[in-house]
């Protein structure tokens, strides 16, 4: 598998934004496009939190694959984060098709398109299922229904890891870590188990936990900008969600999931379909055990979803 980090935008101070795209030489035919869009609430977060074991899964299926990093909370809100994953998919099937033939003799078939994500990562994707031409969608565990005000991502929570942390307040020094002068952060690593949460970590931990997400994603209260299943229709291609049985993370869950099925077969989805992760809980596939030492039941779940996305491109 080759990988290169390729800038497709600039943040409003003119830093570059960069996308990471992957593909095999194994086969010379034009390769589909698969976009995976990384999690991390829109406020942490890049494509190097994207498992490697699942690009090079796509990449074997004769997929390029474009993980772009985009702008996060709080310097941008969460709508101008969602026009950046719409900006990335523009860009990669028109500017980067070219640029890849010049510089690599790759072709890329532009019209044979799917999309991913993880987390906030999958309601990206499901948003781009809403407003672009995809063949079809996986989102693993997205977060749902953000516009309704009932559901748990606008409710405090005790949920681990959320729960478990302390409240925090941002000293100046914090702040100007969470906010830098002159750049609008696009990549921002996810605090690892025994390591020292950084400020913009602490920080995210106590939004979530404090049921504060919404209003600090979206300050003018448009929070269905970041809820696409107010824009479901028949027009969206085939989707899957894989979803953690036991998956207790504010905006996720499985009886969301479950709504989120009910109401896209009832808007004329064409194809909706459900993987349930038996005894798992949020981000069970990020660990990089999952698809290497451990092909169990996780991987299991994964591949599937991968497969989802290989099928409706003829790349069985």
């Amino acid at each position: 598998m080759d990988s290169t980090r390729i800038p497709y935008k600039t943040d409003d101070y003119g830093n570059l934004m960069y996308a990471r795209v992957s593909w095999s030489t194994a086969s010379q035919s034009p390769k589909p496009v698969a976009l995976i869009y990384h999690g991390g609430g829109l406020m942490i977060g890049s494509s190097e939190m994207i498992p490697n074991v699942q690009t090079e899964y796509l990449c074997f299926k004769g997929f390029l694959v474009v993980a772009p990093n985009y702008r996060l909370v709080p310097q941008v809100s969460g709508r101008q984060a969602f026009a950046d994953a719409v900006q990335a998919y523009d860009w990669a099937t028109t500017d980067l098709p070219t640029l890849l033939q010049a510089k690599h003799s790759l072709a890329i078939d532009p019209t044979q398109v799917v999309a991913m994500g993880h987390s906030s990562g999958g309601t990206l994707a499901l948003h781009i299922a809403s407003c672009r031409p995809l063949k079809a969608a996986t989102a693993f565990y997205p977060s749902l229904f953000l516009a309704d005000p009932t559901t748990s991502m606008h409710q405090p929570t005790t949920a681990p890891p959320f729960g478990l942390m302390p409240d925090f307040t941002p000293t100046k020094e914090d702040s100007a870590s969470i906010e830098p002068a002159g750049l609008q952060v696009s990549e921002a690593p996810l605090a690892l188990p025994g390591s020292i949460p950084q400020p913009r970590n602490k920080w995210q931990m106590h939004v979530i936990k404090n049921g504060q997400w919404p209003q600090t994603a979206q300050p003018d209260g448009d929070y269905a900008a970041m809820d696409p299943m107010t824009r479901v229709s028949a027009r969206w291609p085939p989707v899957m969600i894989v979803q953690g049985e036991v998956d207790d993370v504010p905006g996720s869950g499985l009886e969301l999931t479950e709504r989120a099925e009910r109401e896209m077969k009832a808007a004329g989805v064409r194809e909706v379909v459900v993987e349930v992760v038996a005894g798992e809980r949020h981000m069970f596939d990020l660990p990089p055990s999952v698809g290497t030492v451990d092909t169990g039941p996780k991987w299991l779940a994964v591949v599937r979803g991968l497969e989802w996305l290989a099928s409706h491109v003829g790349r069985v």
